[in-house]
């Protein structure tokens, strides 16, 4: 019985505790700063750059060892259909 009467004297405490904290934090919280440098987003690094020249960088060390031109142009025309041409990657 004196352990059920605990169980439930710990648990009504540890309620009021996690109450009375969810109204308290908040009200003590204050808007962080604002960073002119963009804080943490600045550290983050580009991704999306990072996959286009992932993406694009085999295909120009390939382009740059054809030397047929004929062959360079198709090559060229068949960049310019994937969409992967570094000028036209990334716009719709």
């Amino acid at each position: 019985m004196k352990v059920f009467i605990s169980f439930l004297c710990g648990l009504i405490v540890g309620g009021l505790f996690l109450f009375s904290a969810s109204i308290i934090v908040p009200a003590l919280a204050d808007d962080p700063p604002e960073e002119p440098d963009g804080g943490l987003a600045a550290l983050v690094p580009d991704i999306e750059t990072i996959y286009q020249q992932a993406l694009l960088m085999p295909f120009e060390k390939a382009a740059k060892k054809i030397y047929d031109p004929d062959i360079a142009e198709y090559y060229s025309e068949l960049l310019d259909r994937t969409g992967l041409k570094s000028a036209s990657f990334g716009t719709p």
